[in-house]
């Protein structure tokens, strides 16, 4: 079975053939054989997102449908590795079908797209202003009313419900246990798999600037100011640098 946190030199290697050989005829086949090959994919992926309210076999043959598609508009011309290319896709498709089908309280469409993008609307006012927004800013900048805003607010929390004293286990040696003993137990390497290669997408696609930046920023401990006095330039340069940076790990991480 292939590592389920990265492609092996030999798993590669073999996607690699198959690729080759599917590009000189499209043959159905051969495309199918790559679908198996990386269908641990699939699985990782899906496990990550499973116990949100949908089913893991839904979920599942969300992430395979998407595999396929991934296969088919694969280039390996690109010289990108298939996985780097093919895990973001998969993403993308499960949080669209968490979108669809998993809110609790079926709210309008627009109230729910406001809901969806409120998160962003805050980061960048909060890099711009430096504090946290206020309803009336976030507004604004999302070219709707207050009341609108505070509407997809409180409608974003009916994504998914439970009570916290639900009893999930009530065989344990310690007794009834509830939903809260165990909702801060998460598996980091799921995460760490879908994180690294969408750190690896956007460095990738950064400037020689942007890159020394965002290591001196991110990576290391100087101040703006500091880095500023590096380059020659203002600080609000530096800041608007670092924040068309986050809007690149945005726009890769919603793909």
């Amino acid at each position: 079975m292939p590592d389920n946190t990265t492609d092996t030199t030999k798993q590669r290697e073999i996607g690699e053939a198959l690729f080759a050989e599917y590009m000189k005829g499209h043959s159905e086949e051969v495309r199918n054989k790559i679908v198996e090959h990386y269908l641990y994919l699939a699985e990782i992926l899906s496990k990550k997102y499973a116990g949100r309210g949908i089913d893991y076999d839904d979920l599942y043959q969300v992430a395979s449908m998407a595999l396929l598609l991934s296969v088919e508009r694969f280039d390996p011309s690109k010289g990108f590795a298939f996985t780097s290319f093919a895990t973001p896709t998969i993403i993308g498709e499960i949080k669209k079908y968490f979108r669809d089908k998993s809110w609790v309280v079926q709210v309008p469409r627009r109230v729910k797209e406001l809901s969806l993008h409120i998160g962003d609307a805050r980061e960048k006012l909060q890099a711009k202003n430096g504090k946290a927004p206020t309803v009336p800013e976030l507004a604004e900048l999302m070219d709707c009313s207050e009341e609108e805003v505070l509407e997809a607010m409180e409608s974003g929390q009916t994504f998914r419900t439970y009570s916290l004293n639900q009893v999930i286990d009530s065989e344990s040696d310690e007794g009834p246990a509830s939903f809260d003993k165990y909702m801060s137990v998460e598996e980091k390497g799921y995460e760490n798999f879908e994180d690294a290669d969408l750190i690896r997408n956007v460095i990738a696609g950064l400037t020689d600037k942007e890159r020394a930046i965002f290591g001196e920023r991110v990576l290391g401990t100087k101040t703006q100011q500091e880095v500023a006095q590096e380059y020659g330039v203002s600080q609000m340069t530096i800041s608007r640098l670092e924040a068309e940076i986050r809007e690149k790990f945005r726009k890769e991480y919603y793909k």
